[in-house]
């Protein structure tokens, strides 16, 4: 019985210690200077630009082509509430024209035809 048990948990504490990162099938480290979040087996950098935002979309580690897509961002902070369309910009790229404080919470929402929208939450 107490093999049983030492057994059990030992086999639950490796399954523990693998990563839902490592299982996702694509680097979360940022390609073009922005926060890398991972949500329904797409990795989705957002990169904020002076006036504008930039979104990079990968599907298991490949870029995932962003012209059938429509999404909107939204940005509370500083006291306030903007939001934007995002557009296709070419390959695996969106943009929408806002900008993101220091300190805000942003809300971007992805979908493509009929699916289920993408949400992802980001904190700067």
């Amino acid at each position: 019985m107490k093999k049983a048990l030492l057994m059990a948990l030992g086999i639950a504490f490796g399954l523990s210690a693998v990563s839902p990162v490592a299982l996702s099938h694509g680097s979360t480290e940022p390609e073009h200077g922005g926060v890398v979040k991972v949500e329904h087996e797409l990795a989705i950098e957002l990169v904020r630009e002076e006036k504008n935002i930039s979104l990079y979309i990968k599907d298991h580690g490949e870029a995932f082509a962003t012209n059938e897509l429509t999404g909107s961002v939204i940005v509370l902070g500083a006291g306030e509430k903007q939001e934007s369309d995002l557009s296709p910009a070419g390959g695996n790229k969106m943009t929408a024209p806002i900008s993101i404080p220091d300190g805000a919470k942003v809300l971007v929402k992805v979908q493509s035809g009929d699916h289920h929208a993408v949400t992802v939450r980001y904190s700067f």
